[in-house]
């Protein structure tokens, strides 16, 4: 027999199918188009298998689309993103095989067909939000077959793929803030567990045994072994050998048991220590938490003077997803200490995953990377006992913080847009960030300020509070009155009283003639820009706002409005807070003395 042997032949493997930057890999022997894998976010892959789908024809020849469209979600898509976009698209292929349709090609699909498709998701979509994110895939599909070929769907086709649902769109309700009670309970919640998070040991050492185990030789070996094997493979299952026996050497000793939590958060970040970095460095930065969740160890960049630049991947930001945020550096409680200690406490764990990603963690099954899911989340605000407003723990939704973060920034630059605006455009920021329930409260007291500042603005007659009035006695010019200085000392004096005020020009009217009196009901000085009201006047004015009162009992609601509702508001909301409290308060009781000397009214002050 020769000892050279035979030359081995083996089938034709397609070990790898790049389409622009994204890593497609084949998995079936033979150039299969259907079935390839695809790089995803964490530095693994993500089988995408349309060989179970319906149509096998059709879905061979749109495959290559397939592979064009997850190249377009960018270099490395997010796991869980690309997973409900297949399935969306999928969609298409049960209705077709639900209405027994087959198509063959491209050139198969009609208008008819794309209108009958979403009349058969409307039966079972709950609203045209969720109906136009599951026709997306599919129209985005069409249109890249369009670019691709532009003869190869009918015109009338090609105008249907410009928008995706043909139903009355309502937008979803705006994401709110938390109060800023809540906001404070969970910057607390989230301090507590990052201060807990210094038990983990530097990378490279191991937690010492107990005392009890130290002890005892043998539950000392079992714990070597664990030790041993936490070293190697960096967890370790409580089926395991190891942890099994040192788990019965406890039980027989009648010694309290060492737990996989324990052991493992000696080593590595838990569920509980992420939601608490992820909670308080979105509250303090104001990051998008899809952003922070992709940060990798090296992400800071440029400190100086107690600031560094956070370099982080917004992939929604078409053409610029790399961005860069300036934040305060130093101690624990600033942004770039949160980050240097959560690159110090995951070194071990990102070591034994071999990724750059900051944030591997412990599940409590696995060492992993990515986002922590509800379950975490809930278990968060149950272990720091975090209630929301209404008494009952917080629904803490990690998207929100966000919202929060930017809600306080708006309260500090007291809704100045510009200020405002950081990481997204001044229009996204109105609409987005600044139009929330949270903030409504803020938007209606500007509001009220701003009418009263209004009302103020219209107010024509000149005020002079006693403190003034003393001014100008000595100084004319303090009065600011469009008069002659030497006529000033006349008007305080009331030497040109009209019934409510002083008039520098009883014949000199705004609402009539000049050289003629004044033509106005006498409640006309109150806004008039020739009347001076001084101290000496407000029992009359006091006493005609209780005659508005009186007359308000016995006049039509309408009627009263009309004829003194001005008046009054100028006389209790803007005259009356301009003087002294206690010279207001003498002055109703002056007016309540004098009896009918301040309630002398022309004719036309009764007229109904």
């Amino acid at each position: 027999m020769s000892g050279r042997g035979r030359r081995a032949t083996f089938p034709e493997r397609c070990e790898q199918a790049s389409v622009g930057s994204n890593d497609l890999v084949a998995l079936l022997p033979g150039p299969d188009p259907r079935c390839f894998r695809v790089r995803v976010q964490d530095g693994g892959y993500h089988t995408v298998d349309l060989r179970p789908w319906g149509n096998p024809v059709f879905t061979r020849m749109v495959a290559s689309l397939v592979h064009e469209m997850i190249r377009q979600m960018g270099p490395a898509p997010i796991r869980r993103t690309l997973y409900c976009k297949l399935l969306d698209l999928r969609r298409f292929w049960r209705f077709l095989d639900a209405a027994q349709l087959t198509v063959c090609c491209i050139e198969d699909v009609t208008l008819e067909l794309i209108n009958r498709y979403e009349d058969w998701l409307e039966q079972g979509t709950p609203s045209q939000l969720a109906l136009r994110r599951i026709i997306s895939p599919l129209i985005n599909l069409l249109r890249l077959a369009v670019e691709r070929d532009a003869g190869c769907l009918p015109a009338e086709l090609e105008h249907r793929l410009t928008w995706l649902g043909g139903g009355e769109f309502i937008g979803s309700r705006p994401r709110d803030a938390y109060s800023s009670r809540e906001a404070a309970a969970l910057r607390a919640a989230a301090r507590r567990q990052v201060t807990a998070a210094a038990r983990i040991l530097p990378d490279g050492e191991m937690p010492a045994p107990r005392v009890d185990i130290d002890a005892r030789p043998r539950l000392r070996r079992f714990y070597d072994d664990v030790l041993d094997a936490l070293t190697r493979k960096g967890v370790i299952h409580v089926r395991s050998r190891e942890f099994r026996l040192l788990k019965c050497g406890l039980h027989n000793n009648r010694l309290s048991n060492l737990t996989s939590e324990m052991l493992h958060g000696a080593l590595y970040l838990t569920r509980l220590d992420l939601v608490g970095f992820l909670v308080l460095l979105s509250l303090e930065t104001g990051m998008e938490i899809e952003c922070l969740l992709s940060l990798s160890a090296d992400c800071l960049r440029n400190p100086s003077r107690g600031y560094v630049e956070i370099e982080y991947c917004k992939r929604r930001a078409r053409g610029g997803e790399w961005k860069r945020l300036r934040v305060r550096d130093g101690g624990s409680s600033t942004p770039g200490g949160l980050i240097r200690l959560a690159v110090k406490l995951t070194e071990r764990a990102r070591r034994y995953l071999g990724t750059a990603a900051l944030w591997a963690w412990w599940d409590g099954y696995k060492l992993k990377v990515g986002s922590p899911g509800r379950g975490p989340v809930k278990a968060f605000v149950a272990h720091h006992g975090v209630m929301g407003d209404d008494g009952h723990p917080l629904h803490l939704e990690l998207p929100r913080l966000r919202k929060t973060h930017k809600a306080e920034r708006y309260l500090r630059v007291q809704g100045q847009l510009d200020d405002f605006a950081v990481g997204h455009s001044v229009a996204v920021g109105a609409r987005h960030y600044a139009d929330i329930p949270a903030l409504r409260h803020v938007h209606e007291r500007t509001i009220a300020e701003a009418l009263h500042e209004a009302l103020e603005a219209g107010l024509k007659p000149r005020l002079v509070p006693p403190d003034i009035e003393a001014a100008a006695r000595l100084d004319p010019e303090v009065a600011g009155l469009s008069v002659a200085l030497a006529q000033v000392p006349a008007i305080l004096d009331g030497d040109q009283d009209v019934w409510l005020a002083s008039c520098t020009g009883f014949n000199a009217s705004p609402f009539g003639t000049v050289g003629e009196a004044c033509p106005t009901p006498f409640w006309g000085c109150l806004e008039c820009e020739n009347a001076v009201i001084t101290a000496r006047k407000l029992p009359a004015l006091i006493a005609f706002e209780s005659f508005m009162i009186e007359q308000r009992a016995v006049m039509e609601a309408g009627v009263w409005a009309a004829r003194f509702g001005r008046a009054y508001r100028r006389i209790t909301e803007q005259i009356l807070p301009a003087f002294p409290p206690q010279l207001v308060v003498n002055a109703r009781a002056a007016a309540a003395d004098a009896g009918t000397i301040f309630l002398y009214l022309p004719p036309e002050a009764r007229a109904s």
